[in-house]
Protein backbone atom coordinates (compact mmCIF):
# COMPACT_ATOMS: atom_id res chain seq x y z
CA UNK A 1 0.00 0.00 0.00
CA UNK A 2 1.51 3.44 -0.92
CA UNK A 3 2.90 5.29 2.11
CA UNK A 4 0.93 8.49 1.41
CA UNK A 5 -2.36 6.53 1.30
CA UNK A 6 -1.50 4.70 4.51
CA UNK A 7 -0.73 8.05 6.22
CA UNK A 8 -4.03 9.59 5.05
CA UNK A 9 -6.09 6.63 6.27
CA UNK A 10 -4.22 6.66 9.59
CA UNK A 11 -5.01 10.34 10.17
CA UNK A 12 -8.70 9.73 9.41
CA UNK A 13 -8.84 6.77 11.77
CA UNK A 14 -7.31 8.77 14.61
CA UNK A 15 -10.46 10.90 14.66
CA UNK A 16 -12.69 7.81 14.38
CA UNK A 17 -14.63 9.60 11.63
CA UNK A 18 -15.54 8.57 8.08
CA UNK A 19 -13.39 10.13 5.34
CA UNK A 20 -14.16 13.78 4.61
CA UNK A 21 -16.16 14.56 1.50
CA UNK A 22 -13.53 16.68 -0.22
CA UNK A 23 -15.99 18.07 -2.76
CA UNK A 24 -17.52 20.24 -0.04
CA UNK A 25 -14.29 22.05 0.81
CA UNK A 26 -15.18 25.72 0.25
CA UNK A 27 -11.81 26.56 -1.28
CA UNK A 28 -12.18 23.74 -3.81
CA UNK A 29 -15.75 24.77 -4.58
CA UNK A 30 -14.55 28.32 -5.34
CA UNK A 31 -11.71 26.99 -7.49
CA UNK A 32 -14.11 24.82 -9.46
CA UNK A 33 -16.50 27.75 -9.85
CA UNK A 34 -13.71 29.97 -11.17
CA UNK A 35 -12.69 27.31 -13.71
CA UNK A 36 -16.34 26.88 -14.73
CA UNK A 37 -16.74 30.64 -15.28
CA UNK A 38 -13.43 31.03 -17.13
CA UNK A 39 -14.07 28.15 -19.55
CA UNK A 40 -17.62 29.38 -20.13
CA UNK A 41 -16.48 32.95 -20.87
CA UNK A 42 -13.68 31.74 -23.17
CA UNK A 43 -16.04 29.47 -25.13
CA UNK A 44 -18.79 32.09 -25.44
CA UNK A 45 -16.25 34.73 -26.49
CA UNK A 46 -14.87 32.41 -29.16
CA UNK A 47 -18.38 31.74 -30.47
CA UNK A 48 -19.27 35.45 -30.59
CA UNK A 49 -16.00 36.34 -32.33
CA UNK A 50 -16.57 33.58 -34.88
CA UNK A 51 -20.26 34.30 -35.58
CA UNK A 52 -20.70 37.97 -34.72
CA UNK A 53 -22.36 40.17 -37.32
CA UNK A 54 -24.05 43.52 -37.17
CA UNK A 55 -27.35 41.76 -36.46
CA UNK A 56 -26.18 39.77 -33.42
CA UNK A 57 -27.12 42.33 -30.76
CA UNK A 58 -30.31 43.17 -32.64
CA UNK A 59 -31.35 39.52 -32.34
CA UNK A 60 -31.12 39.81 -28.55
CA UNK A 61 -32.90 43.18 -28.44
CA UNK A 62 -35.72 41.87 -30.60
CA UNK A 63 -36.20 38.64 -28.64
CA UNK A 64 -39.95 37.97 -28.47
CA UNK A 65 -41.16 38.72 -24.93
CA UNK A 66 -43.90 36.10 -25.16
CA UNK A 67 -41.31 33.40 -25.82
CA UNK A 68 -39.12 34.85 -23.05
CA UNK A 69 -41.92 34.38 -20.51
CA UNK A 70 -42.54 30.85 -21.80
CA UNK A 71 -38.85 29.95 -21.59
CA UNK A 72 -38.66 31.28 -18.02
CA UNK A 73 -41.69 29.14 -17.11
CA UNK A 74 -40.08 26.05 -18.66
CA UNK A 75 -36.88 26.80 -16.71
CA UNK A 76 -38.88 26.79 -13.46
CA UNK A 77 -40.61 23.56 -14.52
CA UNK A 78 -37.19 22.04 -15.23
CA UNK A 79 -36.00 22.67 -11.66
CA UNK A 80 -39.25 21.44 -10.16
CA UNK A 81 -39.31 18.28 -12.29
CA UNK A 82 -35.76 17.44 -11.27
CA UNK A 83 -36.76 17.76 -7.62
CA UNK A 84 -40.06 15.88 -8.01
CA UNK A 85 -38.29 12.97 -9.72
CA UNK A 86 -36.39 12.49 -6.45
CA UNK A 87 -39.31 13.30 -4.22
CA UNK A 88 -41.61 10.54 -5.45
CA UNK A 89 -39.19 8.03 -3.92
CA UNK A 90 -39.01 9.89 -0.61
CA UNK A 91 -42.80 10.09 -0.44
CA UNK A 92 -42.55 6.34 0.19
CA UNK A 93 -39.24 6.28 2.14
CA UNK A 94 -39.84 9.36 4.33
CA UNK A 95 -43.54 10.26 4.09
CA UNK A 96 -43.30 13.45 6.15
CA UNK A 97 -40.48 15.00 4.09
CA UNK A 98 -41.26 18.40 2.55
CA UNK A 99 -40.92 18.92 -1.20
CA UNK A 100 -38.60 21.90 -0.59
CA UNK A 101 -35.95 19.53 0.79
CA UNK A 102 -35.89 17.76 -2.57
CA UNK A 103 -35.93 21.11 -4.36
CA UNK A 104 -32.85 22.30 -2.44
CA UNK A 105 -31.14 18.92 -2.91
CA UNK A 106 -31.68 19.09 -6.67
CA UNK A 107 -30.22 22.62 -6.84
CA UNK A 108 -27.22 21.51 -4.77
CA UNK A 109 -26.74 18.62 -7.19
CA UNK A 110 -26.75 20.97 -10.19
CA UNK A 111 -24.36 23.47 -8.58
CA UNK A 112 -21.81 20.93 -7.38
CA UNK A 113 -22.07 19.10 -10.70
CA UNK A 114 -21.26 22.40 -12.42
CA UNK A 115 -18.08 23.07 -10.41
CA UNK A 116 -16.58 19.55 -10.45
CA UNK A 117 -15.25 17.42 -13.32
CA UNK A 118 -17.77 15.00 -14.86
CA UNK A 119 -20.41 16.23 -12.37
CA UNK A 120 -18.62 14.06 -9.78
CA UNK A 121 -19.80 15.93 -6.66
CA UNK A 122 -23.40 16.44 -7.77
CA UNK A 123 -24.70 13.20 -6.27
CA UNK A 124 -22.83 13.59 -2.94
CA UNK A 125 -24.13 17.16 -2.63
CA UNK A 126 -27.69 15.95 -3.08
CA UNK A 127 -27.21 13.23 -0.46
CA UNK A 128 -25.66 15.78 1.90
CA UNK A 129 -28.77 17.97 1.80
CA UNK A 130 -30.98 14.94 2.42
CA UNK A 131 -28.70 13.81 5.26
CA UNK A 132 -29.10 17.22 6.92
CA UNK A 133 -32.86 16.63 6.71
CA UNK A 134 -32.47 13.35 8.61
CA UNK A 135 -32.36 10.86 5.73
CA UNK A 136 -29.82 8.04 5.89
CA UNK A 137 -27.07 8.05 3.28
CA UNK A 138 -28.13 4.57 2.16
CA UNK A 139 -31.67 5.67 1.31
CA UNK A 140 -30.62 8.80 -0.57
CA UNK A 141 -27.93 6.82 -2.41
CA UNK A 142 -30.58 4.38 -3.63
CA UNK A 143 -32.66 7.27 -5.01
CA UNK A 144 -29.62 8.79 -6.75
CA UNK A 145 -28.66 5.51 -8.41
CA UNK A 146 -32.22 4.63 -9.44
CA UNK A 147 -32.58 8.04 -11.09
CA UNK A 148 -29.17 7.66 -12.70
CA UNK A 149 -30.41 4.35 -14.08
CA UNK A 150 -33.41 6.12 -15.64
CA UNK A 151 -31.17 8.87 -17.05
CA UNK A 152 -28.77 6.41 -18.66
CA UNK A 153 -31.63 4.47 -20.24
CA UNK A 154 -33.11 7.70 -21.58
CA UNK A 155 -29.87 8.92 -23.17
CA UNK A 156 -28.97 5.59 -24.74
CA UNK A 157 -32.40 5.23 -26.34
CA UNK A 158 -32.80 8.94 -27.22
CA UNK A 159 -29.29 9.21 -28.69
CA UNK A 160 -29.87 6.22 -30.95
CA UNK A 161 -33.15 7.76 -32.19
CA UNK A 162 -31.54 11.18 -32.63
CA UNK A 163 -28.60 9.79 -34.53
CA UNK A 164 -30.91 7.85 -36.85
CA UNK A 165 -32.68 11.10 -37.72
CA UNK A 166 -29.51 13.20 -38.11
CA UNK A 167 -27.04 10.56 -39.35
CA UNK A 168 -26.45 12.29 -42.68
CA UNK A 169 -25.76 15.66 -41.00
CA UNK A 170 -22.56 14.74 -39.15
CA UNK A 171 -18.96 14.21 -40.09
CA UNK A 172 -17.05 11.00 -39.44
CA UNK A 173 -15.35 12.69 -36.46
CA UNK A 174 -18.70 13.52 -34.89
CA UNK A 175 -19.89 9.94 -35.47
CA UNK A 176 -16.75 8.66 -33.72
CA UNK A 177 -17.32 10.99 -30.76
CA UNK A 178 -20.94 9.89 -30.40
CA UNK A 179 -19.89 6.23 -30.65
CA UNK A 180 -17.33 6.77 -27.87
CA UNK A 181 -20.00 8.45 -25.69
CA UNK A 182 -22.34 5.53 -26.39
CA UNK A 183 -19.72 3.06 -25.12
CA UNK A 184 -19.25 5.15 -21.97
CA UNK A 185 -23.01 5.27 -21.33
CA UNK A 186 -23.48 1.52 -21.85
CA UNK A 187 -20.55 0.75 -19.54
CA UNK A 188 -21.98 3.07 -16.89
CA UNK A 189 -25.41 1.46 -17.31
CA UNK A 190 -23.97 -2.02 -16.71
CA UNK A 191 -22.22 -0.83 -13.54
CA UNK A 192 -25.37 0.88 -12.20
CA UNK A 193 -27.55 -2.15 -12.97
CA UNK A 194 -25.13 -4.33 -11.00
CA UNK A 195 -25.15 -1.87 -8.08
CA UNK A 196 -28.96 -1.78 -8.07
CA UNK A 197 -29.60 -5.51 -8.57
CA UNK A 198 -26.55 -6.90 -6.76
CA UNK A 199 -25.80 -4.61 -3.79
CA UNK A 200 -24.44 -7.66 -1.96
CA UNK A 201 -21.33 -7.31 -4.15
CA UNK A 202 -20.72 -3.89 -2.60
CA UNK A 203 -21.14 -5.38 0.87
CA UNK A 204 -18.57 -8.07 0.09
CA UNK A 205 -16.14 -5.42 -1.16
CA UNK A 206 -16.50 -3.32 2.01
CA UNK A 207 -15.89 -6.36 4.21
CA UNK A 208 -12.86 -7.37 2.13
CA UNK A 209 -11.45 -3.83 2.34
CA UNK A 210 -12.03 -3.76 6.10
CA UNK A 211 -10.01 -6.95 6.56
CA UNK A 212 -7.21 -5.55 4.44
CA UNK A 213 -7.11 -2.30 6.44
CA UNK A 214 -7.04 -4.26 9.69
CA UNK A 215 -4.04 -6.22 8.43
CA UNK A 216 -2.26 -3.04 7.29
CA UNK A 217 -3.15 -0.99 10.39
CA UNK A 218 -3.63 -3.44 13.29
CA UNK A 219 -3.49 -0.65 15.91
CA UNK A 220 -6.75 0.76 14.54
CA UNK A 221 -8.62 -2.52 14.17
CA UNK A 222 -11.43 -1.56 16.58
CA UNK A 223 -12.00 1.78 14.89
CA UNK A 224 -11.87 0.23 11.44
CA UNK A 225 -14.52 -2.24 12.50
CA UNK A 226 -16.73 0.54 13.90
CA UNK A 227 -16.48 2.52 10.68
CA UNK A 228 -17.11 -0.65 8.69
CA UNK A 229 -20.25 -1.27 10.72
CA UNK A 230 -21.47 2.22 9.79
CA UNK A 231 -20.89 1.53 6.12
CA UNK A 232 -22.62 -1.84 6.36
CA UNK A 233 -25.62 -0.16 8.03
CA UNK A 234 -25.89 2.37 5.20
CA UNK A 235 -25.37 -0.24 2.49
CA UNK A 236 -28.06 -2.38 4.08
CA UNK A 237 -30.43 0.62 4.03
CA UNK A 238 -29.49 1.15 0.40
CA UNK A 239 -30.09 -2.52 -0.39
CA UNK A 240 -33.50 -2.51 1.32
CA UNK A 241 -34.53 0.69 -0.48
CA UNK A 242 -33.59 -0.68 -3.90
CA UNK A 243 -35.48 -3.90 -3.16
CA UNK A 244 -38.51 -1.86 -2.06
CA UNK A 245 -38.80 -0.07 -5.40
CA UNK A 246 -37.84 -2.98 -7.63
CA UNK A 247 -40.00 -5.70 -6.10
CA UNK A 248 -42.72 -4.02 -4.01
CA UNK A 249 -43.32 -0.63 -5.67
CA UNK A 250 -42.04 -0.90 -9.26
CA UNK A 251 -44.64 1.68 -10.36
CA UNK A 252 -42.60 4.38 -8.60
CA UNK A 253 -39.50 3.35 -10.54
CA UNK A 254 -41.47 3.35 -13.80
CA UNK A 255 -42.92 6.77 -12.97
CA UNK A 256 -39.42 8.12 -12.26
CA UNK A 257 -38.19 6.84 -15.64
CA UNK A 258 -41.21 8.50 -17.30
CA UNK A 259 -40.46 11.76 -15.47
CA UNK A 260 -36.87 11.52 -16.74
CA UNK A 261 -38.19 11.59 -20.31
CA UNK A 262 -40.49 14.50 -19.47
CA UNK A 263 -37.63 16.33 -17.74
CA UNK A 264 -35.30 16.18 -20.73
CA UNK A 265 -38.01 16.79 -23.32
CA UNK A 266 -38.85 19.94 -21.37
CA UNK A 267 -35.19 21.02 -21.67
CA UNK A 268 -35.20 20.41 -25.41
CA UNK A 269 -38.51 22.21 -25.93
CA UNK A 270 -37.14 25.17 -23.95
CA UNK A 271 -34.23 25.35 -26.40
CA UNK A 272 -36.66 25.21 -29.33
CA UNK A 273 -38.63 28.17 -27.97
CA UNK A 274 -35.42 30.16 -27.49
CA UNK A 275 -34.72 29.58 -31.18
CA UNK A 276 -38.23 30.76 -32.10
CA UNK A 277 -37.87 33.78 -29.82
CA UNK A 278 -34.77 34.80 -31.76
CA UNK A 279 -36.78 34.71 -34.97
CA UNK A 280 -35.16 31.55 -36.32
CA UNK A 281 -37.10 28.61 -37.67
CA UNK A 282 -36.26 24.93 -37.76
CA UNK A 283 -37.89 21.54 -37.76
CA UNK A 284 -39.11 20.71 -34.24
CA UNK A 285 -37.91 17.09 -34.31
CA UNK A 286 -34.54 18.06 -35.74
CA UNK A 287 -33.92 20.61 -32.97
CA UNK A 288 -34.92 18.11 -30.29
CA UNK A 289 -32.54 15.54 -31.76
CA UNK A 290 -29.68 18.06 -31.85
CA UNK A 291 -30.30 19.01 -28.21
CA UNK A 292 -30.33 15.32 -27.27
CA UNK A 293 -26.91 14.78 -28.81
CA UNK A 294 -25.52 17.94 -27.21
CA UNK A 295 -26.36 16.66 -23.72
CA UNK A 296 -25.31 13.13 -24.69
CA UNK A 297 -21.84 14.39 -25.63
CA UNK A 298 -21.52 16.68 -22.62
CA UNK A 299 -22.94 14.44 -19.86
CA UNK A 300 -19.58 12.97 -18.76
CA UNK A 301 -17.45 15.88 -19.92
CA UNK A 302 -14.28 16.23 -17.78
CA UNK A 303 -14.61 20.02 -17.51
CA UNK A 304 -16.68 21.43 -14.60
CA UNK A 305 -20.32 21.56 -15.69
CA UNK A 306 -19.17 20.64 -19.23
CA UNK A 307 -18.10 24.29 -19.49
CA UNK A 308 -16.49 25.05 -22.82
CA UNK A 309 -17.47 21.69 -24.29
CA UNK A 310 -21.21 22.38 -23.98
CA UNK A 311 -21.10 25.89 -25.46
CA UNK A 312 -18.98 24.83 -28.42
CA UNK A 313 -21.11 21.72 -29.00
CA UNK A 314 -24.35 23.72 -28.94
CA UNK A 315 -23.01 26.26 -31.44
CA UNK A 316 -21.50 23.61 -33.72
CA UNK A 317 -24.59 21.39 -33.86
CA UNK A 318 -27.19 24.17 -33.99
CA UNK A 319 -25.35 25.85 -36.88
CA UNK A 320 -27.24 23.53 -39.21
CA UNK A 321 -30.60 25.09 -38.29
CA UNK A 322 -29.71 28.67 -37.28
CA UNK A 323 -27.97 31.62 -38.90
CA UNK A 324 -24.51 32.58 -37.64
CA UNK A 325 -25.63 35.93 -36.19
CA UNK A 326 -27.98 34.20 -33.68
CA UNK A 327 -25.77 31.25 -32.65
CA UNK A 328 -23.91 33.07 -29.89
CA UNK A 329 -27.08 34.53 -28.37
CA UNK A 330 -28.86 31.17 -28.58
CA UNK A 331 -25.98 29.38 -26.85
CA UNK A 332 -25.85 31.97 -24.07
CA UNK A 333 -29.62 31.89 -23.47
CA UNK A 334 -29.86 28.09 -23.61
CA UNK A 335 -27.14 27.71 -20.97
CA UNK A 336 -28.53 30.60 -18.92
CA UNK A 337 -32.03 29.18 -18.53
CA UNK A 338 -31.03 25.52 -18.21
CA UNK A 339 -27.85 25.81 -16.14
CA UNK A 340 -26.77 29.26 -14.98
CA UNK A 341 -30.02 30.05 -13.13
CA UNK A 342 -30.08 26.75 -11.14
CA UNK A 343 -26.31 27.08 -10.55
CA UNK A 344 -26.82 30.48 -8.93
CA UNK A 345 -29.66 29.17 -6.77
CA UNK A 346 -27.70 26.00 -6.00
CA UNK A 347 -24.70 28.06 -4.88
CA UNK A 348 -26.91 29.77 -2.32
CA UNK A 349 -28.10 26.37 -1.05
CA UNK A 350 -24.61 24.85 -0.85
CA UNK A 351 -22.83 27.82 0.73
CA UNK A 352 -25.63 28.19 3.25
CA UNK A 353 -25.42 24.47 4.10
CA UNK A 354 -21.62 24.36 4.36
CA UNK A 355 -21.53 27.60 6.30
CA UNK A 356 -23.87 26.40 9.04
CA UNK A 357 -23.00 24.18 11.99
CA UNK A 358 -21.38 20.84 11.17
CA UNK A 359 -23.50 19.13 13.75
CA UNK A 360 -26.11 17.04 11.97
CA UNK A 361 -29.18 15.26 13.13
CA UNK A 362 -28.48 11.54 13.42
CA UNK A 363 -29.72 9.81 10.30
CA UNK A 364 -32.34 7.11 10.82
CA UNK A 365 -31.40 3.49 10.31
Amino acid sequence: MPEENRTEITEQLKTDQPPEVKGFDRAKIRKGLIIFILLTVIALTAIFLKTHTGDTLNALKNFNLGYLALVLLLSCIDMCLGAFRNHIYFMKLVPDMKFMVSFRANLANIFMGAVTPSQSAGGPAQMYIYYRAGVSVGKSLSVSLLNLLGTLIFFIVAAVLALSVLAASFSRTMHSLITFCFIVFVTELIVVVLLVLKPSLFLKFVKWLSKKLCSWLPKFENRINRITDRFITEITAYKDSCKLFITEHPFILILAIFLTWVLYLNKFILAYFIMLGLGASGAFVQVLCIQTLVLFICYFSPSPGASGVAELSIAALMASVMSADTLGIFTLLQRFFLLYIPVILGAIVVFKATGSSLKQKPAPD
